[in-house]
């Protein structure tokens, strides 16, 4: 399932609420539901007797939940982690890991508990703040093991801070839950909603493991001949879509509402650019998709740039504008200082790439303005390496899915 939100819209045809069908609910269906609640204790059955897959997908992730950092050094080399032997887990450590996996699958017990209800035309459909009480009172467990938690931590193995964050998140996961229920119409809005917080703690999880895993590994960086760079993790970025999207909502936060992007090497799969800048009414976009060095590989580039760009017009408008041209061309077209942020894919390039494709869009960006770039992962060092260089000595951002950005500061010589 990873990052994709649970479709739990197709249930519609298999939700009864009040008073739809009430009147024909008959005593085995009521006998029939008691049966199955709580869900929590029995999941297998309340899935399978709601018919909704994507909750079986749901549920399996959550399963899956990590219940430790990622081990950064084996994926770099392509192997699979053994849980007995990667890394040396804390108690606390074990421990947060357990309560999110907990969690996540109590959410999602009281969601389909509550599905069941309605499913059955039972009255307690239309009771949904009462139905989903249980909440509250998950998020009460929650604060008490936390703070247990808390005092079990080994100084030393400076990972207490994301430990600790990450129960507050939950918690503020579970309240702002809470506070959108009494809005919500009967039935399929209030399963959704369940349903989305319940992978809402899966990914806590998961984006926790990641930043454990990463913490241990940047802490080895050295740059030859020059040392440590400064890194700053975000665990908040779920995604490299989610880092541009924040990057960009900051930009607006902070009073600059009309700004223009440009995007280097549009990719041929998975365009996360598109949809985190949509909501942005004052953003203008230009995008460059790369021509192909083959000519045998022509025809199908501009098969793909002509499907790109009608997304691009369905979702942005006359704010948004793509090219096929050669990176050469596409730099010569913009200006020094010209815009308010560059996006350069460094996904399967060289480090000399890299570094030339750095500088150049860089000098292209006002001070002030943001380089985010995508490549800045374990399994690409010698990208790795040519951020860090280029990038020693101030901040550099980092996000999951191998994202970073920088802000842009006046040349040495203005």
């Amino acid at each position: 399932m990873g990052g994709v939100l649970p479709r739990v819209c197709h249930a519609a045809p298999l939700l009864v609420t009040r008073g739809v069908l009430g009147q024909t609910a008959t005593l085995n269906s009521v006998q029939q539901h008691a049966q199955l609640l709580p869900c929590a204790s029995n999941f297998q059955q309340c899935i399978t007797a709601c018919g909704v897959a994507e909750f079986q997908a749901l549920y399996d992730w959550l399963l899956a939940s990590p219940q430790q950092a990622e081990d950064v050094d084996v994926i770099a080399a392509g192997q699979a982690a053994d849980r007995r032997t990667s890394g040396q887990r804390t108690s606390l450590e074990s421990s947060t890991f357990q309560l999110l996996r907990d969690v996540g699958l109590s959410v999602l017990g009281s969601t389909l508990d509550y599905l069941t209800l309605c499913q059955h035309s039972d009255a307690r459909c239309g009771e949904v703040v009462e139905q989903f009480r249980s909440v509250q009172a998950i998020g009460q467990v929650l604060d008490d093991r936390m703070r247990s938690l808390a005092k079990e931590y080994l100084p030393e193995t400076g990972v207490r801070s994301p430990l600790l964050r990450v129960g507050h998140s939950v918690r503020s996961d579970l309240q702002a839950f809470l506070r959108q229920l009494p809005s919500l119409s009967a039935g399929l809005a209030a399963t959704e909603l369940g349903a989305r917080l319940a992978q809402t703690v899966g990914q806590r999880a998961r984006m926790l493991s990641w930043h454990l895993g990463m913490h241990a590994w940047v802490r080895g960086l050295r740059v030859p001949g020059r040392g440590a760079p400064v890194l700053i993790l975000h665990e908040e970025y779920m995604s490299f879509q989610d880092m541009i999207a924040a990057v960009v909502g900051t930009m607006v936060r902070n009073g600059q509402s009309q700004m223009a992007l440009v995007e280097i090497g549009v990719p041929l799969e998975d365009w996360d650019t598109l949809a985190a800048v949509r909501d942005f009414p004052g953003l203008q976009y230009a995008g460059i998709m790369a021509e192909p060095d083959q000519p045998s590989e022509i025809e199908g580039r501009a098969f793909i740039f002509e499907q790109r760009r009608a997304e691009l017009q369905a979702s942005l408008g006359e704010r948004g504008v793509l090219y096929l041209a050669s990176l050469q061309r596409a730099a010569d077209a913009f200006p020094s200082r010209s815009m308010d942020m560059a996006l350069v894919d460094f996904r399967g390039r060289s480090a000399d790439y890299a570094q030339e494709q750095m500088a150049l869009w860089e000098s292209k960006v006002k001070p002030g303005g943001v380089l985010l770039g995508v490549g800045f992962l374990p399994t690409s060092p010698e990208i790795v390496m040519a951020v860090c260089a280029q990038r020693f000595s101030t901040d550099l951002h980092i996000g999951k899915g191998g994202g970073f950005w920088w802000l842009v500061e006046p040349p040495e010589d203005e």
